[in-house]
C-alpha cells in the first residue's frame, strides 16, 4: 500500500484515508491505484463490514494534482492514448459502485473535480460546515469524470446537474445538503463521530442483506417493475435462505443482539 493512501480496520470498519494533505489531496495515478487496493482489501476481508472513505488535513481532495512535477494520467494531444489511459480510473468506480460493502464519505474542505465524483459515488456523505463543493470541470476545459454527470444526475436530477456541472456554482456547507448531495452537514468537531456512529450500525447488520439490498436499490434505478419484481423476489429467497435470518430469529427471542456470519 503506497502512502498517499493510509488502510486501518478496527471493529468491523474499514478507514481509507487519502494522504496528500501538502497538496490538498490532489488525485495522482498512484492515489487512485491506492484507493482501488483499499477498496478490494476492505471487500476482500470477511471482517469489514463498512468503509470509511476520509482524508487527513483539511481537505477531502481537489482534483487531479495540476503541478509541473505531477505527471498527468493523460498525454497532451493525443485523445486515444488519454481515453485508454483515463479506462484506468473506471476501474475505481465500477468497484465503488460493484462492492457489497457499504461505503461512507467523510466530506470536509474543498471537493472538487474527480473528488467530487468519488464522493458522489459512495452509498453515505457526510461533510462538516467548512466543506465547499464544486464540479470544476468545464472551468478547467474539462467534461468531466469518475462518473460525475452519471452520479449527479441520479443523486439531484438532469436540471441541476446541468447546473452543476456546466455553471459549476461553489456550494458551501449547508448548501450542500439543500441540493441533495449529502446526507446531512455537521460542525467540524462532530463529523467524524456521525461517520463513524453510521459505519458501526452498518456493521452491525446482516453483511448478506445490506449487500443484496444495495443491488436492489441499484437495479430499482434503472429496471421496469416488471423487470424489478423477480429480482427483488430472488433477493428475499437469498435472504430467507440464510443463516443470518435464523440468527435474526433466535436473537429476537432470546432477547439479545444478534451476531452476524460474513457476506454469502
Amino acid at each position: 500500500m503506497t502512502d498517499t493512501v493510509v488502510f486501518t480496520v478496527a471493529d468491523g470498519v474499514a478507514t481509507i484515508a487519502m494522504n496528500r494533505p501538502e497538496r490538498r489531496n490532489s488525485f495522482t495515478v498512484e492515489m487512485a491505484d491506492g484507493l482501488l487496493d483499499s477498496l478490494e482489501r476492505a471487500e476482500n476481508d470477511p471482517a469489514v463490514r463498512a468503509v470509511v472513505l476520509t482524508s487527513t488535513g483539511a481537505h477531502w481532495g481537489v482534483g487531479r494534482d495540476n503541478a509541473d512535477t505531477a505527471p498527468p494520467p493523460y498525454p497532451p494531444g493525443d485523445h486515444l492514448k488519454g481515453r485508454t489511459s483515463l479506462l484506468r480510473y473506471t476501474r475505481l468506480v465500477h468497484f465503488l459502485y460493484d462492492m457489497n460493502t457499504p461505503t461512507i464519505a467523510e466530506l470536509r474542505g474543498g471537493i472538487a473535480g474527480a473528488h467530487m465524483s468519488f464522493a458522489m459515488g459512495c452509498d453515505f456523505r457526510y461533510a462538516d460546515t467548512t466543506a465547499v463543493l464544486s464540479t470544476a470541470f468545464v472551468k478547467v476545459a474539462f467534461a468531466g469524470d469518475l462518473g460525475s454527470c452519471w452520479h449527479l444526475t441520479r443523486l439531484v436530477g438532469p436540471a441541476k446537474a446541468k447546473e452543476l456541472m456546466l455553471l459549476s456554482p461553489k456550494l458551501r456547507g449547508r448548501e450542500i445538503a439543500d441540493w441533495g448531495l449529502v446526507n446531512a452537514v455537521l460542525p467540524p468537531d462532530e463529523l467524524s463521530a456521525a461517520v463513524r456512529d453510521t459505519a458501526e450500525r452498518l456493521a452491525a447488520l446482516s453483511p448478506n442483506a445490506v449487500a443484496l439490498t444495495r443491488r436492489n436499490l441499484q437495479a430499482a434505478q434503472t429496471l421496469s417493475l416488471g423487470d424489478y419484481l423477480p429480482l427483488e423476489a430472488e433477493t428475499y429467497a437469498q435472504c430467507a435462505a440464510s443463516p443470518d435470518a435464523e440468527e435474526a430469529r433466535r436473537a429476537f427471542v432470546e432477547k439479545r443482539a444478534p451476531r452476524f456470519g460474513a457476506t454469502a
